[in-house]
């Protein structure tokens, strides 16, 4: 059955479509509305499909699903998809389509039956929680009233998942942590922390893929890179992926980082299911990603 949108055009009913749409009036900010999705008009070349006001791990699926569905669909018009972690963000060729068409024509992807999530990738990152690299470790096990070695036992034995790329190219956000590390933000934000610094912040985990300004915690360090510009795919996750994390020591930080620099690090993407069996040391096995 067809869903009927309505808006809101800063309190005016705008101009009736025969899509079934009332579109907003031009450079308003009004939202169209499906049910529980908001479609927020985004300048002339884009609109964000909004699905509730949540960080949830079955929301995000239903967005990833149907990111795929319209991206297998190849609908006219359509540049590019992005998630969030609560909404979806198409950009569009106004010259193919409009914002109207746009939104009839995916309207049939809205429907949580008709797409199903597409399996994500499956990653090992190796960190270093050494203290050079971890300036906020003791700060974030005190906070938990733990031990940073139970921090670390935590944050390097649990699945996370990634939500979203943003803030930086291809910096990953990744959950969950177990409530009891869900840490505030830092009151004093850092202009500056290097380039594969861990951060945690309200039960959430952040790869920095350069070095950069930050507000979160810093817990340790990677020596591979998930973002470069000379790589097909330049990011090396995407939403919908896994990543576990296993310790390393300095030696072996230096060593992954020496390998990465020449290019011939190989990175691990493995089967979950063989990844709930591995051991905490690479092994080698498994899809291997060159030079990350």
């Amino acid at each position: 059955m067809r869903k009927a949108f309505s808006i809101r055009a800063n309190g005016e009913a705008g101009t009736m479509v025969s899509t079934g749409f009332r579109e907003p009036g031009r450079g308003d900010g009004a939202a169209v509305r499906a049910d529980e999705v908001d479609v927020l008009p985004c300048g002339d070349t884009g609109i964000s499909l909004q699905f509730g006001d949540r960080i949830d791990r079955g929301l995000s699926e239903r967005i990833i699903g149907i990111k795929s569905a319209i991206d297998r669909a190849g609908v006219r018009g359509v540049v590019e998809t992005v998630p969030t972690y609560r909404s979806l963000m198409i950009h569009y060729d106004p010259l193919q389509t409009s914002r109207v068409a746009l939104i009839d024509d995916i309207q049939p992807f809205l429907s949580q039956d008709c797409a199903p999530p597409m399996p994500g990738g499956y990653w090992r990152v190796p960190v270093c929680y050494a203290p050079e690299f971890a300036l906020d470790l003791e700060d974030v096990a005190k906070w938990a009233d733990m031990t940073p070695d139970r921090v670390i036992e935590l944050h390097s034995t649990i699945t996370h998942y990634v939500y979203m790329l943003g803030f930086a190219p291809g910096q990953p956000h990744m959950g969950d942590l177990p409530k009891e590390l869900a840490i505030p933000r830092r009151r004093d934000p850092r202009a500056r922390i290097e380039k594969g610094s861990i951060v945690t912040a309200i039960g959430l985990t952040i790869i920095y893929p350069i070095a950069n300004a930050s507000g979160w915690h810093i817990i340790g360090r990677s020596p591979v890179s998930v973002f470069d510009p000379a790589k097909d795919p330049p990011a090396l996750l995407k939403p919908g992926d896994s990543v576990m994390f296993y310790p390393v020591s300095k030696a072996e930080f230096s060593d992954i980082k020496e390998r990465v620099d020449a290019g011939v690090h190989q990175m691990e993407r493995v089967d979950p299911d063989v990844a709930a069996e591995r051991s905490s040391e690479p092994s080698g096995d498994g899809s291997l990603e060159k030079g990350r």
